[in-house]
């Protein structure tokens, strides 16, 4: 068992449970030195080593713990070995010759060697110790033991009774030492102890906490560790008045440490439910004996406060005073079964430990021992990255014990000044709320108010129509619009939205009338947004693509009287039966009316628009945005500057404010602005191609595209001057990958909602971005704004803390349309400036010690997903009003780092439960395509907390789609490779070949990566409305094989069935012919070449057959001219090696000379081919015409010049049209061109018609499937 005799053994017994929890972290730890405990000891006077030696041994003698070792191998549970004799050895070492310099290089170096050194816990003593004399008089004396043996309170016991042995030694008189009891006795209490009931305590008292991590946007994830200490005293008033306080309230100081540490952890987790590690000493008080026994007692246990929004902190100390005592007979259980009992791991992340450890006074030791210890530092190494630790006294001593690879020392700096202001607080206002309790000081308040909200920078207030006025006076023939083929000069812009305006002025608009706008990616649309305010009106943009009755809702909440729009959408807006009044952008009378600038109509704050975003009552809510606010976003801005010189991209919805940032920022600063397709958008390729071709210097782009731009290649960004992003939180990935390109200056993170008019703060990236960065900073405020981080009490947040992020200043809309109650709530009085307003942005964030402002998440429900603002509740409110739907609860899950999806889970009334996708169809009709979750996840019952809510927590995620869905696998390469592509873009592995893009969680951003990966793998362009219209696997991959062939010169008609017959075309050229008589030859692969214009077709041809059918007998067709291809074709493969089994030879013959033209012209002949084909509905469909008459002509003039020469092996099957036309001189009957087999067979309708007419076309296949079968057919003789 060990290396221990058994007459050297006295006792063995388990361990405690702190033990066991010792002995794996050492044990499994990588690092050295785990749990050394190593005190440092400065002593003045006389020391003996010879009889602090003796002294050492008696207390080794005395007590059992420290002549033990742990044995873990070989049994079934560890256990400790208490060995009779353990000699205890003092190193001493002299040190008088070294300088002092030298002597402290020595200790350093000898401690940290000494702690790394650790302990062999089955073999080694575990304790030892080193006397260093550094002079005459003075000493250092280094103590170690591993921390499994004895606590601080055990230490503190064994350092008075030694001092007391060495002091009898010391003068000769005998020493006299209370008998003490085994730390056995302690184990074999805790073997008796109602575990069971301590565990249905613990449980009760952790019911319903949510297990919040604590420091999160401090710490740093980190393996390492390197111990850093920062300690500090109260002043004596200070302890006097806290013993007071905790005095009158029946408290020990221990409580009220832990009471002023619940109301910063509150403060930084913005909960009032708060749960941190206190060490407690675990000595039970109905154990006799238990004061002097040695050994390790204490325990870490969970320490739960719960604040009120209005409890005092005289209230708050009695609770956590209660809460202590409740927990007293419960404190020995193991926090890692209390974790296992509760479900939380882990459940502490820091601990607080209040250290009540007996000492004696130095004028006490010094005359008793001849020495004294002048001060003790202790080294403990523990398992947690932060620990707060007090020792009383007439000053409490405070010590933050914290893992530097971890925190920040400058963040604990402000942790010990936040500390020690709310002691302070608590000192001067115990009667008062806790929640006002300040955090900030003076230099913190001065620098968050003054500092980085700086005095604004105004801009000349002018109504947005005058400012590009100005710009159409200043440039009129610059171009102000560029939209697909259509370019506007700032003169022809202006013209039309006046004659626009005064459209709109007769139709009944006037000043603040508003005005629906339902326009797409045109021209158009940007004049209907100039013209309704150049007439004084207000506009409501509406996306042509949302639901019927959204649109409906937004015309009635906002009170429309007008709704402007194009004629090509007269079909959807006569279906909203509209009240209001439809005015028509394209309208012909537009162009009578004049083009002058009209008199102005508004003011500054006039609101411009009223943008709808989601709502949290289940309809969306509209926001009031004013000129003023909108010049403030784009003129005379501090962080972009746009001149005449600039070229704006919009990449922006209309219904969204990045696109007010677009138009309005090139318009009111004499840019050109370019404003492509939607179809454009979303095509990788043709995206990157026009910045590139339009030379774009500024572009706000939303995050989620920015992403899929950087990963799709970087040399956009090369020309572009300033690429804006955000609209969600950025990836460092990404920005790096772009910074590595653009370098300085070039990328602005931007923030803002849209209350504050498109951005509020930026970020300018400026620098390389560290290895270590978790996050892009959302940066400073922009000029003519305010940011404030405050507390859910409305406190100023200190710097470093997490608060909700509210904004002031000139960017604030007015407020929500018809919602006084809501603009109540979001627009609050400014704390800082009478008279001002703050918006609350419900985004937390916190300031960093360089003014930056960091993005750290969202107080409620609301998410951004792809640059679109999102309220969960309005989505479970629609799904709520469906009849089968009894609870639903919505999740963003953040299914990766790129990516984040709605989930939507929902308690069904029976007969819907398996109906998920008629539920999930409905909501289609009622949000847009953003707002639709990506899963409908069916549960029997909603996980619920103690309080009843629903426990989003234990929301399980989504693992194979709900009912017995057939999954329909790959059947070829291509279909394999889409399938790997889908299951990553879609992230989910249970896709089948059939399953639609956009039913499986697909969007548009989605659809732009699909489509560029596999345009990447097939080297085929695919447009994306390609999606759109064949939105699945097994259909793409028609279409790739579609265009291989076509590039290749050949369809493929029944991929997948056998035999194979390759078929020659007829005049004009085209494989397509054969497409209708495919559908009847099921149970055939026919494979139709285009002829080949290349004089070395016949090559060509063979060279494709060897790659489609390497091997086995061929069978050939042809059809009209194509008959004499088939048996130039067939001669080639049989002088190749090939065998031909079969030509079948359609109603023309072997030519044996040059066609006779009969007087007519090869031109005419190729123009009534070309005009016949062009009455094709193929042709019309498939071909361009000036590669058909290209086509056309080289082929007839090959067929004309062209002779059959020879024979050939292969048996030749005739079919013959019912024209029966009699065989020119020029031609004659394949009967005798073969060496094999030859027959001939009646086939069905005219020459022309055979494969043209659908009817003709069927029975020739049939005739067609049955000769390439073997089956009986009669003959015609």
């Amino acid at each position: 068992m060990s290396s221990f005799k058994r007459d050297q053994v006295q006792d063995m017994y388990y361990l405690s449970p702190m033990q066991e929890g010792m002995l794996f972290h050492t044990l499994h730890h990588q690092e050295k030195g785990f749990y050394v405990e190593q005190m440092d000891m400065n002593v003045k006077g006389t020391l003996r080593h010879d009889l602090l030696e003796k002294s050492m041994n008696v207390i080794v003698e005395r007590y059992d713990i420290f002549r033990t070792v742990f044995l873990h191998e070989k049994v079934k549970r560890p256990v400790q070995v208490v060995l009779k004799k353990r000699p205890f050895t003092l190193d001493v070492v002299d040190m008088q010759n070294l300088s002092e310099d030298e002597q402290l290089v020595r200790l350093e170096t000898f401690k940290q060697q000494d702690r790394l050194r650790g302990f062999d816990l089955s073999k080694d003593a575990l304790m030892r110790a080193t006397v260093f004399q550094t002079g005459p008089a003075s000493y250092r004396w280094i103590w170690s033991y591993h921390h499994i043996l004895l606590d601080g309170w055990c230490f503190g016991l064994v350092v008075q009774e030694l001092f007391a042995i060495y002091h009898a030694l010391l003068h000769d008189i005998p020493y006299k030492l209370e008998p003490v009891k085994p730390y056995k006795e302690y184990i074999q209490w805790l073997e008796k102890q109602d575990k069971q009931a301590s565990l249905q305590y613990w449980q009760q008292s952790l019911a319903g906490f949510d297990g919040q991590s604590t420091f999160k946007e401090q710490r740093k994830q980190t393996n390492e560790h390197e111990l850093g200490e920062l300690e500090w005293s109260m002043s004596k008033g200070e302890t006097a008045a806290l013993s007071e306080l905790a005095f009158q309230q029946n408290a020990t100081l221990s409580s009220v440490l832990q009471s002023v540490w619940s109301i910063l952890l509150s403060r930084y987790q913005r909960s009032n439910d708060v749960l941190f590690g206190t060490v407690v000493s675990g000595r039970p008080a109905d154990l006799a004996g238990v004061d002097r026994m040695v050994g390790l007692f204490i325990n870490v246990i969970p320490r739960r406060i719960q604040l009120t929004d209005d409890m005092t902190f005289r209230s708050l100390l009695s609770e956590t005073q209660q809460q202590s005592l409740a927990a007293e007979p419960h404190q020995y259980i193991p926090i890692y079964d209390i974790q296992a009992k509760t479900g939380h791991q882990p459940l502490i992340d820091h601990i607080v430990v209040f250290e009540n450890v007996p000492a004696a006074k130095k004028d006490e030791q010094e005359a008793r021992l001849g020495f004294t210890v002048e001060n003790m530092n202790v080294y403990e190494k523990s398992n947690y990255d932060l620990n707060l630790l007090a020792s009383p006294g007439e000053q409490l001593q405070l010590k933050l014990a914290f893992n530097k690879k971890a925190f920040d020392p400058q963040f604990v700096q402000r942790l010990k000044e936040q500390l020690s202001l709310l002691m302070s607080e608590a000192i001067k206002h115990p009667d008062q709320s806790v929640h006002t309790f300040t955090l900030v000081t003076k230099q913190e308040k001065q620098l968050i108010l003054e500092e980085w909200n700086a005095p604004e920078l105004e801009h000349d207030q002018l109504y947005l129509s005058k400012w590009f006025e100005h710009n159409v006076r200043k440039q009129p023939n610059a171009v102000a619009l560029s939209a697909g083929e259509h370019t506007m000069t700032y003169a022809e812009l202006n013209e039309q939205a006046n004659r626009l305006a005064r459209h709109l002025q007769k139709n009944g608009v006037v000043h603040q009338t508003v005005i629906a706008i339902l326009a797409g990616r045109t021209p158009e649309l940007i004049v209907s947004l100039l013209a309704v305010l150049k007439a004084g009106a207000i506009y409501v943009p509406i996306d042509p693509d949302y639901p019927e009755s959204r649109i409906q809702y937004m015309l009635k909440d906002s009170g429309a009287t007008h709704l402007l729009t194009h004629s090509s959408f007269i079909g959807q807006v006569k279906a909203l039966a509209f009240d209001g009044k439809y005015l028509f952008a394209d309208d012909q009378e537009i162009s009578l009316m004049s083009s002058e600038n009209l008199p102005l109509e508004a003011g500054l704050h006039d609101t411009a628009y009223i943008m709808y975003t989601s709502g949290t009552t289940g309809q969306p809510k509209g926001i009031m945005t004013t000129h003023s606010n909108i010049a403030r976003v784009v003129k005379n801005t501090n962080y972009l500057t746009i001149s005449e010189t600039d070229t704006l991209l919009s990449l922006s919805n209309s219904v969204f404010d990045g696109f007010t940032f677009d138009v309005y920022g090139a318009l009111l600063n004499g840019a050109k602005l370019v404003l492509p397709k939607k179809e454009t958008i979303l095509n990788m390729g043709e995206l990157t191609g026009l910045i590139k071709r339009e030379n774009i210097s500024v572009m706000f782009v939303p995050t989620a595209l920015f992403n899929l731009l950087v990963d799709e290649e970087t040399d956009w960004m090369r020309s572009v001057r300033k690429v804006l992003f955000g609209g969600e939180r950025a990836s460092v990935q990404h920005v790096r990958k772009a910074f590595a390109v653009m370098g300085k200056g070039r990328l602005i993170n931007v923030y803002g909602p849209t209350e504050s008019t498109v951005f509020a703060t930026y970020y300018p990236v400026d620098e390389a971005l560290p290895m270590e960065a978790r996050s892009i900073p959302i940066g400073k405020p922009l000029n003519q704004t305010g940011a404030y981080i405050l507390s859910q009490h409305r406190q100023l947040q200190p710097i470093g803390m997490v608060g909700e992020l509210c904004l002031s200043g000139k960017g604030l809309a007015k407020g929500y349309l018809n919602r006084p109650d809501l603009t109540k709530q979001a627009f609050i009085a400014h704390p800082f400036a009478a008279g001002e307003r703050l918006y609350r942005t419900g985004d937390l964030a916190y300031f960093r010690t360089d003014g930056l402002i960091e993005y750290a998440g969202r107080v409620d429900d609301q998410v951004k997903i792809r640059g679109h603002r999102i309220e969960l509740t309005e989505i479970e409110a629609h799904l709520l009003m469906h009849p089968g739907v009894k609870q639903v609860a919505l999740i963003a899950d953040q299914h990766n780092t790129q990516h984040t999806r709605l989930l939507a889970y929902m308690t069904c009334e029976e007969e819907w439960k398996d109906k998920l996708d008629v539920i999930k169809s409905g909501l289609k009709e009622k949000l847009p395509a953003y707002m639709q979750p990506h899963d409908l996840i069916r549960l029997e019952r909603m996980p619920l907390t103690p309080n009843g809510k629903v426990d989003k927590r234990q929301l399980p995620k989504p693992k194979v789609p709900q009912g017995n869905r057939h999954v329909k696998l790959p059947v070829n390469e291509i279909e394999q490779k889409l399938l790997v592509m889908w299951r990553e873009v879609l992230e989910r592995e249970d896709i089948s070949t059939v399953d639609h893009f956009f039913e499986l969680g697909g969007h548009s951003l989605k659809a732009m990566s699909l489509l560029s990966k596999m345009s990447k793998e097939f080297d085929v362009q695919m447009p994306i409305h390609l999606l759109f219209e064949t939105p699945t696997i097994e259909a793409i991959s028609r279409y790739i094989q579609q265009q291989d062939q076509e590039a290749a010169g050949y369809l493929v008609f029944n991929e997948s069935q056998t035999p194979t017959v390759f078929a020659l075309p007829p005049l004009p050229g085209y494989g397509f012919i054969y497409q209708e008589a495919a559908k009847t030859l099921d149970g055939v692969r026919l494979i139709a070449f285009d002829f080949i214009e290349a004089d070395h077709r016949i090559t060509q041809y063979v060279q494709h057959i060897q790659h489609l059918q390497p091997e086995g007998p061929l069978t050939l067709m042809g059809y009209s001219g194509g008959c004499y291809l088939a048996f130039e074709l067939v001669q080639s493969l049989e002088q190749a090696g090939r065998t031909v089994e079969k030509v079948i030879m359609i109603d023309s013959y072997k030519k044996i000379g040059e066609s006779d033209l009969e007087g007519r012209s090869i031109d005419e002949d190729i123009a009534a081919i070309v005009h016949q084909s062009r009455q094709s509905e193929l042709a019309q469909a498939e071909l361009i015409q000036d590669e058909l008459a290209q086509k056309t002509r080289a082929y007839y003039e090959t067929f004309v010049k062209g002779v059959n020469q020879g024979e050939i092996q292969a048996d030749i099957d005739f079919i013959q049209s019912e024209e029966h036309i009699a065989i020119p001189d020029w031609m004659e009957s394949w009967e005798a061109a073969t060496t094999g087999a030859y027959r001939q067979y009646q086939g069905y309708g005219q020459h022309a018609d055979m494969f043209k007419n659908k009817e003709c076309a069927a029975r020739n296949a049939q005739l067609i499937k049955e000769i390439v079968h073997h089956k009986n057919r009669e003959i015609v003789l």
